[in-house]
């Protein structure tokens, strides 16, 4: 490897702490080049947005259904499996999914679910509805996620509707839920969803599973659950930008990140599951077996994941996702 291509880094955009800075540094240590990794993405479409702005990575981690999308708009490169042999550690569940035919685009790193965290004390017990957090009790504040797929697929599944139901009929219906909400609506918040309950500032928010499972195991007050209507499962992938100059460094990257005893650390220190069967083996019986991370199939059963939806579909989910956050900032606005 040329002395430059040693010096330059290999640039990551991914989410905070997936994967964990620990497991990127080893990663880079393996292969022998930097990697420069920006940990602030909390959103799907401000991921995309960035890509579509020109700024250049050689790595991103795209969730399910956006690997779809950046894959069809060739903003990925093809992977080349004779240079990913850890795949095979992987769980079977996570091979070839729908949302990435073939595996030819990305590798998964790290899933969970989208239900809510809740204080027991606040609501009385352990919700089994969406209906606690979308028409909790009254005086009760609750927050949900500041990303406008799974607000909006929360109401869907709560309306009776599929998490991808894009239709108008079935977007009515979504608002009708989400609005009404808004007065108990503490935030909108992607970046900390943990505290605020443990705080008693909120009696629930709308939170992914990883973190979600570290603050119930550390209070027995607090539940996280799947509602029965069903819920969204979410995918984080890691995927090599058509703007890399360097494909087989950046194979070497994803490569050592699905080593076991580097999977592992992601879980171990922020708290995400992941799809490694190989990593997960090596947990502690309490990550391990950890129900919150680590679902039985009933839950998962009535899990359904996000798909892209076309340009129309998007922009009428998009336009209800700002009349939400218009009428939050303004209560005066509600119907």
């Amino acid at each position: 490897m040329a002395a430059e291509e040693r010096d330059t880094p290999l640039r990551l955009l991914s989410w905070p702490g997936m994967p964990a800075r620990e497991a990127l540094a080893a990663a880079s240590e393996r292969i022998g080049v930097p990697i420069e990794v920006d940990d602030t993405i909390v959103d799907n479409g401000v991921l995309e947005a960035r890509l579509a702005a020109g700024e250049r990575f050689d790595l991103i981690c795209p969730s399910d259904y956006l690997v779809a999308k950046l894959a069809a708009d060739g903003a990925l490169l093809p992977l080349d499996d004779g240079l990913l042999p850890g795949r095979a550690g992987l769980a079977a569940w996570a091979r070839d999914p729908a949302y990435d035919p073939g595996d030819r685009s990305s590798v998964p790193l790290a899933f969970g679910t989208v239900g809510f965290l809740y204080d027991r004390d606040a609501l009385g017990g352990d919700p089994r509805s969406w209906s606690a957090l979308l028409d909790p009790p009254a005086g009760a504040r609750v927050g949900m996620l500041a990303e406008h797929r799974e607000v909006v697929a929360a109401a869907l599944l709560a309306a009776g509707r599929g998490a991808n139901d894009a239709d108008p009929d079935a977007l009515a219906a979504a608002r009708e839920l989400l609005l009404a909400q808004t007065p108990s609506v503490a935030r909108y918040d992607s970046d900390d969803f943990v505290s605020p309950v443990v705080a008693r500032e909120v009696a629930a928010h709308q939170a992914w599973s990883g973190p979600a499972s570290v603050a119930v195991r550390a209070d027995a007050r607090l539940g996280y659950v799947v509602p029965d209507e069903g819920a969204v499962a979410w995918v984080t992938t890691v995927a090599i930008s058509a703007a890399c100059d360097r494909p087989r460094l950046a194979h070497a990257a994803i490569e050592a990140l699905l080593d076991p005893a580097l999977a592992r650390i992601t879980v171990e220190r922020n708290g995400y599951a992941t799809p490694n069967a190989a990593a997960r083996a090596l947990l502690a019986p309490e990550l391990r077996d950890d129900p919150v991370l680590f679902p039985d199939e009933a839950t998962i059963a009535r899990c359904t994941t996000l798909e892209a939806l076309d340009a129309a579909a998007e922009e009428r989910v998009e336009r209800l996702w700002r009349e939400l956050v218009h009428a939050h900032v303004t209560p005066s606005s509600h119907p």
